[in-house]
């Protein structure tokens, strides 16, 4: 696949389903629950969770801060966040099934259900916020990423990934932009990285502080 052009045809029909259907995608990723990370990981070598916690540790330094997983799925990158001692980790997804498997890791204080294409009803609940794997093509749009970042208090570091072919495909670093001075918030970094190297799509990785009040 060339690195210059997306083809979506090219890609695993997987994933390029995830990305165009019109179809629910709670009930897609219900479905896929069972078989999520035996395909995604291990078949398309999906590493974005592994990149991400990593920048993560980087920038959170405060170990026994309260965090919030957004799109926790099986619950991958609360894994890596165990390895780096992070030890108030809490998780939230809109599939039950995919929360169902995440229970089984036990690597979270708490798990709840929600779709972030709206806010919290407690926002500003947490330190920090981890989110891998929401934003891509179709819904959720990136302009939900506000829902994301108002899950933190002021001035609180959030972590977010796009999928490098969308962020690319949909010019959705101006998007961003936008958002940005709509609400406040400050992309302080944007991060080349790894997401699902066999399909040759990259991540781009967001450091945003939320606004500070």
């Amino acid at each position: 696949m060339s690195k210059n052009k997306f083809e979506m045809e090219k890609i695993d029909i997987r994933l390029s389903d995830l990305y165009t259907s019109d179809e629910n995608k709670q009930e897609k990723y219900d479905r896929w629950a069972g078989e999520y990370e035996s395909d995604l990981v291990n078949e398309m070598d999906y590493v974005a969770h592994i990149d991400a916690a990593r920048i993560f540790n980087e920038v959170v330094i405060d170990k026994n801060c309260r965090i919030l997983d957004v799109a926790c799925g099986t619950g991958l990158v609360g894994e890596e966040l165990k390895k780096y001692a992070y030890s108030e980790v809490d998780g939230t997804d809109f599939s039950a099934e995919m929360l169902k498997v995440s229970k089984r890791r036990a690597v979270y204080k708490k798990l709840f259900q929600h779709d972030f294409t709206k806010s919290l009803i407690n926002p500003a609940s947490y330190d920090a916020v981890v989110c891998v794997g929401l934003f891509a093509f179709s819904v959720p749009k990136i302009t939900d990423m506000i829902h994301i970042i108002r899950t933190v208090k002021p001035n609180s570091y959030c972590v977010i990934t796009v999928n490098g072919a969308a962020w690319r495909e949909l010019d959705l670093a101006v998007q961003v932009e936008v958002e940005s001075e709509r609400y406040g918030f400050t992309v302080e970094k944007i991060i080349k990285s790894g997401y699902i190297k066999r399909e040759d799509i990259d991540a781009r990785v967001l450091i945003i502080r939320s606004p500070q009040k």
